[in-house]
């Protein structure tokens, strides 16, 4: 058996939607510590090292801390640890009073079905834990609708579902990352620190999967933080529309590939909504994808088999030497361009070159362009040599 994979699963949030009542949280979040069983004890005595720093006899609850400061001291703390975050983000505001989930049983179940498919999707096995007393309602469905479903072997493992495992240590880091991802998005739990709290932990986090899926959910943000051309608000629609249309159709996919595919339009996607003008280096990208993977890809499988088909499929994903992102602005598409230009063009020219030499050597009799499937080419170069000769 490979190296199992645990899930620590807390949430942050309620499920009501009783906005006027100002306790009511605006998002309900829900967050899976992921760790390997081979990094399992000593991650929990490390993190038990930062609980009694900070909290000493009490348990590492988000809640209980209040001074932004000593936050960022504790994930400071956690953040060479060998954990991995995968959350759901749901702005409970967004959802259409007629989709017929705006009541909580309702949305309990909606969100049971929503976080089994996506995370049995994205990860071959996964053994999940949860608190066992005082769980939430939430908590207590979701392990009933998994438990339903889980198919356990000869030796009475379920590759994904519950075989008993436990570590409330694990469940409390999950409990505070969640409170830590509610102070970006929660208008009641809100804190302007946010963004040194995701600075910090912003490489742990594998996906944050913001719901509902709809480009204004990311759009608003932006717009309101840039306002420097007209065309900016179409590329930014364009782009987040694509990319979420590829992902609703390629979900189920059981490719490979596509599921990497998936996976990086998800990161792409939280990359936009937390730092939009920012490129992703590849490096990060790749350590990102290859944290829930046994095989792990490399720079020239990405941009070959990953990034190059999802451009073939239509997407819009800008490059530059600084990295991938989704393009929100006609300055990312230049740079898309301009990166590819230096490939093409000194490509074009050898091309160029080498046909020269070789209808010079034969006096004209091979034209190693006289290929249908060429024709483009010699287009290219022939109207490069009119544009010379003007």
């Amino acid at each position: 058996m490979n190296d199992i994979q645990f899930a620590f699963i807390d949430e942050s949030g309620d499920y009501s939607f009783d906005f006027e009542n100002n306790d009511v949280s605006t998002h309900f979040i829900l967050v899976a510590v992921l760790a390997k069983e081979s990094n399992k004890e000593w991650l929990e005595q490390e993190v038990e090292k930062v609980r009694q720093k900070f909290f000493h006899t009490e348990e590492m609850q988000s809640d209980k801390m209040n001074n932004p400061h000593l936050r960022i001291q504790l994930l400071n703390d956690l953040k060479d640890l060998p954990f991995n975050i995968y959350a759901y983000v749901v702005d409970k505001r967004k959802i259409r009073e007629d989709s017929g989930i705006t009541f909580e049983k309702t949305f309990i179940k909606f969100m049971n079905r929503l976080v089994y498919d996506d995370l049995n999707r994205t990860f071959d096995q996964l053994d999940l834990v949860l608190k066992e007393l005082g769980t939430k309602e939430f908590m207590t469905e979701f392990k009933t609708y998994i438990s339903e479903r889980s198919v356990p072997d000869l030796f009475n493992y379920s590759t994904f579902g519950f075989n008993q495992s436990k570590s409330e240590i694990l469940l409390q880091l999950a409990n505070f990352i969640a409170g830590t991802i509610a102070k970006g998005y929660d208008q009641t739990q809100y804190s302007e620190y946010y963004p040194l709290f995701n600075k910090i932990i912003k490489k742990k986090i594998i996906a944050i999967n913001l719901w509902p899926q709809n480009y204004k959910n990311y759009l608003d943000d932006y717009i309101s933080r840039n306002q420097d051309s007209p065309f900016d608000e179409v590329i930014f629609k364009q782009s987040v529309n694509l990319t979420l249309q590829y992902l609703e159709k390629n979900k189920k996919s059981e490719d490979a590939d596509e599921r990497i595919r998936v996976d990086l339009l998800k990161f792409l996607l939280f990359n936009l909504r937390e730092n939009p003008n920012e490129y992703v280096f590849t490096q990060e990208i790749l350590d990102n994808l290859n944290a829930i993977r046994v095989n792990k890809i490399n720079h020239h499988y990405f941009r070959s088999n990953i990034v190059s088909k999802l451009r073939d499929s239509g997407l819009l994903i800008a490059s530059s030497n600084k990295g991938y992102k989704l393009p929100v602005c006609l300055s990312d598409l230049y740079d898309f361009v301009h990166l590819s230009s230096l490939t093409i063009h000194p490509m074009i020219q050898r091309i160029s070159k080498c046909r020269n030499q070789i209808l010079l050597a034969t006096n004209n009799e091979i034209d190693i362009l006289e290929h249908n499937e060429y024709e483009y080419l010699k287009r290219i170069i022939e109207m490069e040599k009119i544009t010379v000769h003007d």
